[in-house]
């Protein structure tokens, strides 16, 4: 009899779970769900941000589903929130009660520690980060941390590739030519024998030029729009290339042909991609992308970028460690001129409601408002509140065609 009561009990509760999935609209199904209420379970009273981190999903689906827990009882109502008493007979029937996990309490998963000697190098990057210039979020601009951007450069560090090599940045929003500079001022040693940036955004290269000359940093900057091929002259001249692209399946194959392209010919040549979590099906678009290409993962680290302001994606994302192969080709090496952004691909929008009027917003595709943070930063033109609680998703016709390309110049400046 016990065992029928839970074989019973379990199968209630999958049906609880693939209902709240199909109430959000989850792409992940019922197992999104569990991992949600899994997070809950195992971190007691997290912010939404936190379980966004724990289980992958955006914030706005996290608050969506939490918003569906709390509706059945099984989520408190205040923030933080946690499980009430029959959420936790829901985990128990799940089978959550046993959680054996663990992360690494000195680098919290990342697989890479700061050392003390470059805690300085961490500082000086938050002050040249808040001079410089602020994101584009029509460009998926997101800022990492201080801590990340030395991060990354301990990973080329870990991997033999630094110091010696020569590296390309495939866009650098996130500063990372810089970072090369102040590790290693920190660490006593060039550690590049050639830098280069291409980017579309003059203020940063701008910003990167006056700051390399203070750091005596040699960077050869090209202001370029990667939708065409690249610039004869960065065609096959160096060993490493890292891109952060558009947080869509066209822009990472964009960005990681225009990295191929870059890069000297021939096999396990490295390119470090980042990305921000997606679903499985959206993820599952970014892979294929990668092998048509011809590269294959080395390595992959989850939440080991950390991003400033990117409440959408709960401030993460994954870091990738790519080879060539001698099947490596340049699939995208012609112009390209269909939809690339976010902005550009998005169909839907989502309400969002002031949590102090209870206004209602829509925020994302043809919308006021084009981003959680546009709206935040514009706070509530009612009551001027800039916290606001996610809603429902609102379906609105069909992507608009992607907007026409602005000219730029090709110029290349060596400090």
């Amino acid at each position: 009899m016990a065992g029928e009561t839970t074989s019973r009990e379990r199968r209630v509760s999958g049906t609880t779970l693939t209902g709240i999935a199909d109430a959000v609209g989850l792409q992940e199904g019922a197992a999104g769900v569990r991992s949600v209420v899994a997070a809950f379970r195992r971190l007691g009273n997290p912010a939404v941000k936190d379980v966004s981190r724990a289980t992958s999903l955006p914030v706005p689906l996290v608050a969506a589903v939490a918003g569906e827990l709390r509706k059945r009882g099984l989520l408190t109502k205040e923030r933080p929130s946690s499980l009430t008493p029959k959420g936790m007979s829901l985990s128990d029937a799940l089978g959550m009660g046993l959680d054996l996990s663990s992360v690494c309490r000195s680098c919290d998963g990342n697989e890479i520690v700061i050392p003390p000697e470059l805690a300085g190098a961490v500082e000086e990057l938050r002050e040249i980060m808040a001079a410089g210039p602020a994101v584009d979020l029509s460009l998926d601009q997101s800022h990492c941390t201080a801590e990340t951007k030395v991060r990354r450069v301990l990973a080329l560090i870990n991997a033999g590739l630094l110091p010696g090599s020569s590296l390309v940045l495939i866009g650098d929003d996130d500063l990372v030519s810089l970072a090369i500079g102040v590790v290693g001022r920190a660490l006593g040693i060039p550690l590049t024998s050639r830098l280069a940036v291409v980017d579309i955004s003059e203020d940063f290269l701008d910003f990167i030029a006056d700051t390399a000359t203070d750091l005596s940093l040699p960077v050869d900057l090209t202001q370029h729009d990667l939708r065409q091929p690249l610039p004869q002259r960065l065609l096959g001249q160096f060993d490493v290339a890292m891109t952060d692209p558009p947080y869509t399946a066209e822009g990472a194959r964009l960005f990681l042909s225009r990295a191929v392209e870059a890069l000297e010919e021939g096999p396990a040549r490295s390119i470090f991609f980042s990305f921000g979590a997606k679903g499985p099906n959206d993820m599952l678009d970014v892979q294929r992308e990668i092998i048509d290409l011809g590269l294959v993962t080395h390595s992959m680290i989850r939440n080991f970028n950390e991003y400033e302001g990117s409440g959408i994606l709960g401030g993460t994302g994954f870091f990738q460690h790519l080879l060539t192969t001698n099947t490596t080709g340049l699939s995208a090496a012609d112009a390209y001129e269909g939809p690339l952004y976010t902005r550009e691909k998005l169909q839907r929008r989502r309400e969002y409601r002031c949590m102090n009027c209870d206004e209602r917003f829509e925020v994302g595709f043809e919308a006021p408002w084009s981003s959680v943070a546009a709206l935040q930063e514009a706070g509530c033109p009612k009551c001027g509140e800039r916290r606001f609680r996610p809603g429902a998703l609102v379906r609105k016709g069909a992507a608009a065609e992607a907007g026409a390309e602005r000219p730029v110049r090709d110029t290349a400046r060596q400090l």
